[in-house]
């Protein structure tokens, strides 16, 4: 009989460690709402991953022909009174990737942040996007060579802009790299009329850049 006591106690006992245990399991799987957050630059919809443009000191303009940079995402000609005659500007991006990213079929180079000031893509032509690799922004970049070939951005309705680079990013991910990085430029320089002809592309402030005004959408 005292055997037979034990015994029981000793049931009851493995059964509450258990409840006690699945408890534990159950609040440590739950989480909280900050701990499964996806950070701000990064979004999952529909298993697609949409990444934000950098929005910091890896990005902004420069001239094409010469030595110069700022911080706004221009590209055209005739940035401001004082800039030379014939010569244009051309944007740099910057995509941080998330760790284990997987290779993707497509990948879209998108902005819904787009202004004009003149006609840009009248009198220079189309929007370009080439695959380039850097390490800090500035000066210098202004005449680095493009990794791949360039390929032609299109017009998304009044603000949108489209540039499938499914080849380039696929190639810098299998290559293992943490950034994707890109120069937006049209495709003449200048066309010479002393008027300013840019695609401006911000938020809030035209002379700043900020994360959101660009997404490279993997799918």
């Amino acid at each position: 009989m005292v055997k037979g006591k034990r015994f029981r106690r000793g049931k009851r006992r493995r059964s509450n460690l258990v409840v006690l245990l699945a408890v534990i399991v159950l609040a440590s799987s739950c989480g909280s709402d900050t701990d499964d957050a996806e950070p701000l630059n990064e979004r999952t919809v529909g298993g697609a991953v949409r990444i934000e443009n950098q929005g910091g000191s890896l990005e902004g303009h420069t001239p094409r022909g010469f030595a110069g940079s700022g911080t706004g995402l221009f590209a055209g000609d005739n940035l401001n009174a004082n800039f030379p005659e014939g010569e244009g500007v051309q944007i740099w991006l910057t995509f941080e990737l998330p760790e284990g990213t997987a290779v993707p079929e497509t990948a879209l180079l998108t902005s819904n942040a787009l202004s004009e000031s003149g006609s840009p893509f009248t009198d220079l032509g189309a929007l370009q996007a080439e695959l380039v690799s850097y390490e800090s922004f500035g000066p210098p970049l202004f005449d680095l060579v493009a990794e791949a070939p360039a390929v032609t951005c299109e017009r998304v309705e009044v603000s949108g802009l489209s540039c499938d680079v499914s080849a380039s990013a696929r190639a810098a991910i299998e290559a293992g790299r943490s950034t994707v990085q890109y120069r937006l430029k049209f495709e003449t320089v200048a066309d010479g009329d002393g008027q300013q002809d840019l695609a401006l592309f911000f938020l809030s402030d035209s002379n700043t850049n900020e994360p959101g005004i660009f997404a490279l959408e993997l799918t």
